[in-house]
């Protein structure tokens, strides 16, 4: 049993190759599917007409199966189109011959609508002109023998007995009716495929999107193609950078550096989402979050600071894994800031403004290991956050600036 499906797995495979896209090898396949359906089809009606002396119609048939296997080696030679015109071809004309050999005796031109199925279904819709010609070729014939063929003499007769013929005439009937169903079942089962894949194609591509959009901003861009940029009165901003990172990455192996900054990163990202903020994104060894954004919160600021408690925690934690001496500097400030997507190809959610400027001040001029706040950070912040006053300090750009200390949240 498993030899046989080896076999005919085999059977329907042949032509396909490793480099070839999916439509192409789902239509190979059919391909050959439908000639091994034929040829098994013709096996019963081969032995019919030996058992009846049927010598004529006999070598007819024969002729079509070695032609259905030349269409198997041009299909499996990669020339598709070839094979199917050849397929559709001799079925057409050997519906065709039968149907004007046994006259209206026999209804062989039902035979032509499991023609007119298979043409729907073999060419891609690039070859839509060489369907609708074979199409039209099998709906013109049986409509021709259906209402013009009733009193069609046969120029074979192969029935003495009108019960025996009457008998013969449904089982051609219902054999033409099965074999169509059955191509009707391959084209069912070969759309839930495609469903089934197109579904998987659009959850990885969701999950993509996901990946360097927040959700809202992701589904405006699946449903409307665009997203505007929006200004939002009240953000939270962070800014993190590992320290002395460039001389500790000089002096190590590039694959040792991407591998600590891959770990960082991985659990930094963790961190982010079980706080309920936004990643904006890495430049090299720092970090940009948004809390406040795309959807705005209450406690937004108290989010980033847990959040920036958990960074320097990572970074112990990870100092003592790996034997590295690291050491973070964070910053935080809080005030509005124009947010939005940027690019038309490799789209990027950013946030711009003053605010964004000053929250990179804040943390350059913080300290390794300590969470340095603005003014505006510290003045809005809830009864939660603990604050020490630093001072002031001067900021590139800015002029002197008072600053505090985020103690705990």
């Amino acid at each position: 049993m498993n030899d046989l499906k080896v076999r005919l797995q085999w059977v329907i495979n042949s032509g396909v190759t490793a480099d070839m896209t999916g439509s192409d090898a789902r239509y190979i396949r059919f391909i050959n599917a439908t000639l091994l359906l034929f040829g098994s089809a013709q096996l019963p009606i081969l032995f019919l007409l030996i058992s009846l002396d049927m010598i004529l119609p006999l070598g007819i048939n024969l002729i079509a199966l070695v032609l259905f296997g030349l269409g198997f080696m041009i299909n499996r030679s990669g020339r598709t189109l070839l094979a199917k015109l050849l397929i559709t071809s001799v079925m057409t004309a050997n519906t065709a011959y039968f149907a004007i050999l046994l006259g209206s005796s026999a209804p062989t031109h039902f035979w032509f609508m499991p023609v007119a199925v298979l043409s729907v279904l073999a060419f891609k819709p690039s070859e839509w002109r060489w369907a609708l010609l074979l199409i039209s070729g099998a709906m013109i014939s049986f409509a021709m023998f259906e209402f013009y063929g009733s009193g069609l003499e046969p120029l074979l007769r192969q029935f003495t007995n009108s019960a025996d013929e009457l008998q013969a005439a449904h089982g051609s009937t219902i054999a033409a009716m099965l074999l169509t169903l059955v191509l009707i079942g391959m084209m069912h089962r070969r759309f839930a495929w495609s469903e089934t894949a197109l579904a998987k194609e659009k959850a990885q591509s969701d999950r993509l999107l996901r990946a360097i959009l927040p959700d809202d901003i992701a589904r405006q861009l699946r449903e409307t193609g665009t997203t505007p940029a929006i200004r939002h009165e009240d953000v939270s901003l962070l800014f993190a950078d590992i320290v002395g990172f460039t001389p500790l990455a000089a002096s190590m192996p590039a694959e040792e550096v991407v591998a600590l900054l891959a770990e960082v990163f991985k659990r930094v990202d963790q961190l982010i989402e079980r706080c309920g903020v936004e990643k904006i994104k890495t430049i090299g060894d720092a970090y940009m979050i948004a809390g406040g954004v795309p959807e705005t919160s209450i406690d937004h600021a108290e989010r980033l600071g847990r959040c920036a408690f958990g960074m320097l925690e990572i970074i112990k934690d990870v100092s003592a894994e790996t034997g590295h001496s690291l050491q973070l500097r964070i910053g935080l400030h809080r005030g509005p800031a124009v947010a939005g997507v940027i690019g038309t190809t490799k789209f990027a959610y950013d946030l711009w403004g003053e605010s964004v400027n000053l929250a990179s001040r804040i943390e350059s001029s913080g300290e390794p290991g300590r969470v340095h706040v603005s003014e505006e950070f510290m003045r809005l912040g809830t009864e939660n956050m603990v604050f020490e006053e630093r001072g002031e300090v001067t900021l590139k750009g800015v002029g002197r600036t008072r600053t505090h200390w985020l103690i705990s949240v």
